[in-house]
């Protein structure tokens, strides 16, 4: 008989293979049932809004479903067709979310009240990819230093390409970022806005999301003096191909966290488009 940490270990273990694999062990026993099914709830993908109207009436058939929701569910990525106020009833559920992607649209957005803003910011995030025009107007006077949902981050992925046109909304101003993605182009991007960005005492990875040629992209980055190791070309190509079905929410950023440590390693190096999803 073997302890029930070692025994708990050895099942998680074996979860993390498949996803067939881990359901497998939930008729082991009692025990094993209860282990393995935070394990699966622990990263959640919902493609569009059926999906997502099955999660949650899955969990509210529970006994306690909020405490379940907020216990066991870490990461969660809303994309596709579901709909801003679905996704705000799964953000209030799931109270203990880390890792958020917002993958959507803001179709049945009401422009007097956003029902995302409360629930978001009762969030602890550490990590949140999303299209800012589901939480503002496009307006130059944005600042995300304004929402209480963006002071804990530590990785921040912005989807929105006019960003940094005409303003870095707050970017500098929040101080626990180590993280960063953002979109670039040579003719819109303002230079001067990507120097705060260098300048942010915690920045450790810059992703940028490239749709022009790389050549071009490093010429317009040297010219501006804006070379350094720890920024990572990002072509939409690959952005789109490790976006697409991606359940490691956190596997963009380990990817590129590597790219720029090797650099440091090497003392430098060139930031040529590379695929921050490769092992």
């Amino acid at each position: 008989m073997l302890p029930l940490e070692l025994e708990r270990e050895i099942f998680s273990l074996a979860s993390t293979e498949s996803t067939q694999i881990a359901c497998s062990f939930l008729l082991v026993s009692r025990t094993v049932h209860y282990w393995i099914e935070k394990f699966l709830y622990r990263t959640i993908v919902l493609p569009n809004e059926n999906v997502a109207t099955r999660f949650l009436s899955s969990v509210y058939s529970r006994p306690h479903p909020h405490n379940f929701a907020r216990q066991a569910v870490k990461s969660v990525c809303l994309k596709g067709d579901i709909c801003v106020s679905t996704s705000a009833e799964i953000i209030s559920l799931c109270s203990g979310t880390l890792n958020l992607a917002l993958w959507i649209g803001p179709s049945d957005l009401d422009k007097k009240t956003n029902p995302l803003l409360e629930p978001l910011d009762r969030l602890a995030l550490t990590s949140l990819s999303l299209s800012l025009s589901l939480l503002f107007s496009h307006t130059p006077s944005i600042s995300l230093f304004t929402l209480q949902v963006f002071h804990s981050l530590t990785h921040l992925e912005i989807l929105n390409r006019w960003v940094l046109w005409n303003s870095t909304v707050g970017l500098e101003h929040l101080h626990g970022l180590t993280h960063l993605c953002l979109h670039i182009h040579t003719r819109r991007t303002k230079p001067g806005l990507i120097v705060p960005l260098l300048s942010h005492p915690c920045i450790r990875v810059l992703v940028f999301r490239i749709s022009e040629g790389v050549n071009a992209v490093q010429a317009f980055l040297e010219s501006n003096l804006l070379s350094d190791f720890r920024i990572v070309l990002l072509s939409q190509d690959l952005a789109s191909q490790g976006d697409v079905g991606r359940e490691d929410i956190s596997s963009f950023w380990t990817g590129a966290e590597k790219i720029v440590d090797r650099r440091r390693v090497d003392q430098g190096g060139s930031f040529n488009v590379q695929d921050p999803t490769a092992p």
